[in-house]
């Protein structure tokens, strides 16, 4: 299950007119965004695995953020607290290189492009494992 992250501001037109250019933001890049209201309509609730502001104008002191706040190029990103964990390894310089090689080859791809080739070559894999034992079971039937 990916992390949530929340924003939540006070229910006034300002901020009605900020969370639209937040809205729209997303849109244009194609990015899911839930908004909602608490039951008094007092709060507005905006929702989702990453939320990306245009601008700094959102994150004033009435804002309750939860998440981490991170300063892109062109705008700002709300990131869950735990996304991963990052550790350093020592690898041989062959292993180093297949990686870069891997990197190299899955960089222009998308992850669902990425995932079903990976899917697509086990299954081959698979298929070419279950025709060599067949051949070896039809050996021995052939010898004993």
């Amino acid at each position: 299950m990916t992390p949530i992250v929340t924003l939540t501001l006070p229910n006034t037109l300002e901020h009605q007119h900020l969370c639209r250019e937040i809205r729209d933001y997303h849109k244009r890049h194609e990015r899911p965004l839930s908004i909602s209201f608490d039951e008094a309509m007092s709060q507005i609730r905006l929702q989702a695995d990453c939320i990306y502001l245009p601008d700094k104008r959102v994150l004033k002191r009435e804002a309750v953020i939860d998440g981490i706040v991170k300063k892109r190029t062109a705008h700002y990103e709300i990131l869950p607290r735990s996304k991963g964990k990052t550790i350093n390894l020592h690898l041989d310089s062959e292993l180093a290189a297949e990686l870069e090689q891997i990197r190299n080859h899955v960089s222009s791809k998308t992850q669902h492009e990425v995932i079903l080739d990976l899917f697509v070559r086990g299954l081959r894999s698979f298929q070419e494992e279950k025709l060599t034992q067949q051949a070896a079971d039809k050996a021995d039937e052939k010898q004993g």
